[in-house]
């Protein structure tokens, strides 16, 4: 990234532009990401409580 934002010659318009889009997208999908593994958690939770009481 450092060297896309320094081989643009109009004041690193394009670099920035591009690492700003990339940083964008990478919280998007972070939060998706972290989202998705909190169901996954909370499912497994229950999941596991089911379980528990079948073998009682």
């Amino acid at each position: 990234m450092y060297w896309l934002v320094k081989q643009d010659k109009r004041k690193y318009a394009w670099g920035l532009s591009v690492v700003t889009v990339i940083a964008i997208v990478a919280i998007y999908v972070s939060q998706k990401a972290s989202k998705n593994a909190i169901e996954n958690y909370k499912q497994h939770q229950i999941d596991a409580r089911e379980a528990e009481k079948e073998l009682q």
